[in-house]
This record gives structure tokens, sequence and C-alpha cells, in this order.
């Protein structure tokens, strides 16, 4: 069975190099293109949450190993700050979701559950 990677790679004739880069711009939110440039020279690891969900999914062969990296990205340290959580400037994991939707296969519903519940410090 052949990974996320390689199905995306050979139906948009890219290169494994090209990858990251591709599926990085198709799954960001749209609003957040003209800030990438901006937060990259202010912050070069602003991005580092999104690309590492990007290198983890690369070599998904179903499903269920989609919905546990999504699952991850929203609870790695990394994914902080007003910028991320409220303003959306990063990927949308309904992209990411939708994007593997095309090339793997269905492995059931995603984990419940979803999205991740964080801790409120609303009391």
């Amino acid at each position: 069975m052949k990974t996320l990677e390689e199905l995306y790679c050979e139906a948009n004739k890219c290169t494994p190099e090209e990858f990251s880069g591709k599926v990085f711009w198709q799954c960001l939110y749209r609003h957040a293109w003209p800030f990438v440039p901006f937060l990259m020279l202010l912050n070069s690891k602003y991005f580092d949450a999104d690309r590492e969900m990007i290198r983890e999914i690369r070599n998904a062969r179903k499903m269920s190993q989609v919905w546990e990296e999504v699952r991850a990205y929203f609870v790695n340290p990394r994914h902080v700050g007003w910028m991320r959580r409220r303003a959306n400037i990063r990927l949308s994991a309904r992209r990411v979701i939708n994007l593997a939707r095309e090339y793997l296969p269905s492995t059931g519903s995603p984990p419940q559950p979803y999205p991740p519940q964080t801790e409120s410090s609303d009391y």
C-alpha cells in the first residue's frame, strides 16, 4: 500500500521534495497567506507545529493515522498563542483531513472527542 506522499505526488505530478510545501500552502487557511512571509521573518519557528504534522502524515497509509496526527497537532506544545488558536494563522486541520481522504482508504470515524477538548480556565 502506498503512502499519502506517494499517492499525492503521483496525482499532482510533483516530487517528494515538493510534497511538504504543496500541502502546507493547500491546507493553510487562506486568510493566513499574507502573514506567512512576515511571521517567517519574525519567528522562523512559528510554523514548526504545522511542518511537524505534514512530516508525520506523509507516511500515512490509512486515515486512522492521519486522524491520530491531527489529534496530536492540537495538543502539540508549539500550537499555542492567540494567532494560532483564535486568528487561525495555521494549517486547517479540516483541509488536512479532506486532502488525506482524497488519497487514503477510510478506516472508520475520527477518534472521540474531535476536535480535542482543552482544559478551560474559566472556572
